[in-house]
This record gives structure tokens, C-alpha cells and sequence, in this order.
């Protein structure tokens, strides 16, 4: 191997050439595209590549179909983290070869308690009862929202003054890539000690069979300020969870 000996500091790659820090010089490997798509020896790593690739897309299709309330509550990592949630639900597909394994619907419910926002988790940030209900027979689905009160059963962040609930059903096809989705939000309720009374929010949406529904709910802090509300400018306490599938 050649080892540069001048004063020239190089480092990186030039004309197909590596400079190493350590002051080694390498011809720059290209990469065998024909031997991965071929080689007997990589037919395991074509395997892994080919079910990550189908978990991130899948991961994508669900972020996708929730886009609106998944824009008010999620983390950087957030990404990754439902692209490995959704490589545990191919590995339990028991039916289709290694590398081929796709979503089900019937092994989705592992998606249930994804919070969006790791660092505030719905469960830890909205204490009252939710209720989801899904009714494929009508297309009439809703997310029941128990009595509360708010300075108790809600965790605030500090300089908030109100509170609002977002709820999102969607209907998702991982075979073709589409999808439809209804959202419904509360009004900007105040955090005050006043009992609230327990209340449904209805979210429409008709279905095919081979489609599979998806229901988020999440929560987001608001600032009063003459008569305005302002979000918070930080997302970091938002929360919004998927609570049900079917």
C-alpha cells in the first residue's frame, strides 16, 4: 500500500484515489452491483435489505396517511423508530419466505401504543379515559373521551394555558401504497380546574376490506394571549399515540 510521505495534508477521496488520515493511499473500491444482486453469498444480506426497505416503506405509507397530526407531535428519531416497529410486525408473518415477508393486517396490532413523540408519550401526558370504536359495517368511527380535569389529569408544559385533542383515523392499503384519512380535533380547551364533561369525537370513514384502519390520538399546548391562541414553540411536549387498529 502507498504511504504519503510529502507535506501536502490530504484527506478523502480524489480522482478515484483515498487519502487516510494515517497517511495511507488506496485506489477507491467500486462497488459490484451484479455480484449483491447475484452472489450466493449474498443472499442473506439481499434478504435484510429487501424487508428493510419494505418496513420503511411501510413506515413511511402510515406517517403519510396521519401527515396533519403527526406534524404536531413527533421526534427526530421518530423515522426510524416506526420503520422498526413495522420490521417486528413483517417478522410475524409466518406464511411468506425470508425476504419476502410483507405487513398483515392481522399482526398490526403490534402498532398499538406507538407514540410519535418519545420524549412525551401519550399515556403519560393525558390521564383521562379514550375510548376508540371502530364500526367497518357504517364507516362510523369515533374516539370517546372520558370526564376530566384538566389541571389534574393533564401534564402541562410550563406557559400553557390551553389544551386541544387530535384524533385521526386512517384507512391503509400496504399492498398498493394508498391511503384515506379523516382527522377531528376540540377546540382550544382551557387547563383550568373545571370538570370536563366526557364528550366523542366522530370520525367518518368508509373502508374496503383489504384496507386496514389505523386511529392516532394525540394532545397539543396552546398559549392565550389577547384573545389568541399561539402553539407553543416547541413541539418537544405534544404527545400522539396509535390507540387502535383494525
Amino acid at each position: 500500500m502507498a504511504r504519503q510521505t510529502g507535506v501536502i495534508q490530504i484527506s478523502g477521496t480524489v480522482g478515484g484515489v483515498v487519502f487516510a488520515k494515517d497517511g495511507t493511499v488506496r485506489q477507491k473500491q467500486g462497488s459490484n452491483k451484479s455480484q449483491f444482486n447475484s452472489s450466493a453469498s449474498m443472499q442473506r444480506v439481499r434478504e435484510n435489505a429487501s424487508e428493510f426497505a419494505t418496513a420503511a416503506s411501510s413506515g413511511k405509507l402510515v406517517r403519510d396517511a396521519l401527515r396533519r397530526v403527526v406534524a404536531l407531535a413527533s421526534d427526530r428519531l421518530m423515522v426510524s423508530r416506526l420503520a422498526q416497529k413495522m420490521k417486528q410486525i413483517l417478522n410475524l408473518d409466518e406464511d411468506s419466505d425470508r425476504g419476502g415477508r410483507q405487513v398483515l393486517p392481522e399482526n398490526l396490532p403490534t402498532l398499538v401504543g406507538f407514540d410519535f413523540n418519545a420524549g412525551s408519550a401519550l399515556s403519560s401526558t393525558y390521564f383521562g379515559r379514550v375510548e376508540p370504536t371502530l364500526d367497518r359495517a357504517t364507516g362510523t368511527h369515533a374516539v370517546n373521551l372520558g370526564e376530566l380535569n384538566p389541571s389534574r389529569d393533564v401534564a402541562a408544559p410550563q406557559g400553557a394555558t390551553h389544551y386541544r385533542i387530535n384524533a385521526a383515523v386512517a384507512s391503509v392499503n400496504f399492498e398498493t401504497g394508498t391511503y384515506n384519512s379523516v382527522e377531528v380535533s376540540t377546540a382550544e380547551l382551557p387547563l383550568d380546574n373545571a370538570v370536563r364533561p366526557a364528550e366523542s369525537l366522530s370520525l367518518p370513514l368508509v373502508a374496503p376490506a383489504d384496507e386496514s384502519l389505523v386511529v392516532a390520538v394525540g394532545v397539543d399546548f396552546f398559549q392565550q394571549m389577547n384573545g389568541k391562541f399561539y402553539p407553543l414553540n416547541s413541539n418537544a411536549y405534544n404527545a400522539l399515540s396509535v390507540v387502535a387498529v383494525g
